[in-house]
């Protein structure tokens, strides 16, 4: 900021000794003022554009990066179920079979005491 400051001094005095009449250093000035100003304009754009154009990708990015964790987890979300699923049918199963083997022996045990009878 102080170079800039001291290029802007630099200028003011060379104009204001260069050997001009006073309209015509003081439209000199306003002259490199406003092509200062359009330049200073200009820059501000192009810095914006650039920051417009990083914050796009990385708007960009961050979605990539989310719709791929969102696509992970419903993988894993799936593989958790499908585990789940196959416990559980193999808890019922044994479960089943456990009960089926509890119904025979007690009709065994039925017969047996019904055969002591006679």
């Amino acid at each position: 900021m102080s170079f800039l400051r001291g290029v802007l001094t630099g200028l003011a005095i060379g104009y204001l000794t260069a050997p001009r009449s006073g309209k015509e250093t003081r439209d000199k000035l306003t002259k490199n003022v406003n092509d200062l100003q359009s330049q200073w304009e200009e820059g501000v754009a192009q810095v914006k554009s650039q920051v417009d154009k990083l914050v796009g990708n990385a708007e960009a990015q961050a979605n990539q990066f989310a719709n791929q964790a969102e696509n992970k987890f419903d993988q894993y979300k799936k593989e958790a179920q499908s585990t789940y699923n196959k416990e559980q049918a193999k808890a019922d199963y044994n479960n089943t079979v456990d009960d089926a083997a509890d119904s025979a022996k007690a009709g065994v045990n039925n017969v047996e005491d019904a055969l002591k009878l006679y």
